[in-house]
């Protein structure tokens, strides 16, 4: 999907001539609404279930968490929530809101962790035994807090030590690699465990425990420390084990950076084609119109929310990924990279979706039997990038297969709606989509890093 000259584009290109032309884009009036007097579709033959599953999310660290290593973990959750009576009575604890809000929290730690037999990632592993204890900690910390004689603060180590430790580890990444794109899926998740703690977790002088009188939220901020502690934990192990799994490792770092800058340069362009001349917020998100040159269909039209969905979903992470739109040097760059071929991907999506919008397509079901081939193509999709040999591509299927989630449970609702119907068979045509538009982006990728 090619970037097209679109309407604020034209506006800031032509001035004058060009919003005469352009004007009725962005006139509401009297226009109908679509939900007024949606199409006929027959609700109870629309399919619940499905034959074919969604995809398991593919492997990118290419080793195995050893047995003794995920005890520790699952270990770790238990010495955490022994430190909370079981049962937890009133006796013990007088306030029936914290007394919930422990029994969830602890109910919530259990739950997160992956089962013995159930098969699992190593970086999913890794962020299911984070979440666990992130639970675990929040359920001791707001114990402690409430406690007459407890200390939050005692519970897991002090925000200062952790602090370092994300630091100490994130200079030694991207470690070496077979080769920089599966370095970039390896480390790159990895990267931004750590990124995303010390831009949001760990930042400001009330991220502790400390002087917080409320036990829950002294319980949430000792349950952000211990998350953290987890993933330094996780991460050094598997940059070791993988580190330690080849021979001949290669340096990685200097072609992610460039190939980030590179890439980070066709998001800039096109960033600054919807925005026109306001290049100072080009982060922000321009709406919809900014898309579309015209805009045939009802503005409540499934394609149109779909389409004002994705933009929002896309400018809310480009607002904080270390996105090298400017002219910054990238710090992280395999967490860079793979954020940036996010972010291109979803624009070339988000410039497909609004061509069908232009083209006059509501992206309502024709019938009933629509909504499985929806999805079936979807599948298809999003688990060509699964299980294709590029790791960027196996990279993107992480952020892909999720998205299943909603619509599929929304179809496996008792009573769905049409509208909710057609939302979820708007959502499968986004994956199917945005699934197609990797391969230009990661195969051109591919071609330079290896030439």
């Amino acid at each position: 999907m090619t970037d097209r000259l679109t309407r604020r584009t034209a506006l800031a290109a032509g001035g004058a001539v060009a919003l005469g032309a352009l004007a009725g884009c962005s006139e509401v009036g009297d226009e109908p609404r679509f939900w007024n007097d949606p199409p006929a579709l027959d609700i109870d033959a629309v399919p619940r279930e499905f034959d074919g599953p969604v995809p398991e999310r593919p492997r990118l660290v290419p080793v195995d968490v050893d047995p003794a290593i995920a005890a520790a973990f699952v270990d770790r959750v238990g010495r955490l929530l022994s430190a909370v009576p079981e049962p937890l009575t009133a006796e013990t604890l007088p306030n029936g809101e914290i007394r919930e809000r422990i029994a969830t929290e602890r109910a919530a730690a259990r739950e997160s962790l992956p089962a013995a037999d159930e098969p699992c990632p190593p970086l999913a592993a890794a962020e299911r035994y984070a979440t666990a204890r992130d639970h675990a900690a929040t359920a001791v910390g707001t114990f402690a807090g409430a406690a007459v004689e407890g200390d939050p603060e005692d519970v897991t180590v002090d925000i200062g030590t952790v602090r370092r430790r994300v630091s100490d580890t994130l200079e030694t990444l991207p470690a070496p690699a077979t080769d920089p794109l599966a370095g970039a899926a390896v480390y790159g998740p990895i990267e931004r465990w750590y990124d995303e703690s010390r831009r949001r977790t760990l930042v400001g002088g009330n991220a502790g425990p400390a002087g917080r009188a409320n036990p829950i939220r002294a319980g949430e901020s000792v349950g952000d420390i211990e998350r953290v502690q987890s993933y330094v934990e996780a991460g050094r192990y598997l940059r070791d084990r993988y580190r330690d799994s080849f021979t001949g490792p290669e340096p990685v770092t200097e072609p992610l950076r460039r190939e980030a800058e590179r890439l980070g340069g066709e998001v800039r362009d096109r960033l600054r084609q919807l925005h026109g001349e306001e290049t100072d917020r080009i982060r922000s998100n321009p709406g919809d119109e900014a898309f579309l040159d015209e805009r045939p269909v009802a503005r409540d039209a499934p394609s149109v929310s779909l389409l004002s969905t994705v933009l929002y979903r896309t400018f809310e992470d480009l607002r904080f990924d270390p996105i090298p739109v400017d002219d910054d040097e990238p710090d992280h760059p395999a967490t860079a990279l793979t954020r940036t071929v996010l972010a291109r991907v979803r624009l070339r999506a988000a410039d497909a979706v609004a061509s069908r919008i232009e083209d006059g397509e509501t992206m309502f079901p024709a019938d009933a039997a629509a909504v499985g081939a929806a999805r079936d193509a979807a599948i298809e999709s999003a688990a060509s990038l699964a299980a294709s040999g590029n790791p960027l591509d196996r990279w993107l299927a992480t952020r892909f297969l999720p998205l299943f989630d909603e619509p599929d449970a929304a179809l496996g609702a008792s009573e769905p709606s049409g509208r909710r119907i057609a939302e979820a068979f708007t959502e499968y045509r986004w994956i199917e989509t945005v699934a197609g538009e990797a391969g230009p982006v990661t195969e051109g990728i591919a071609e330079r890093v290896e030439s």
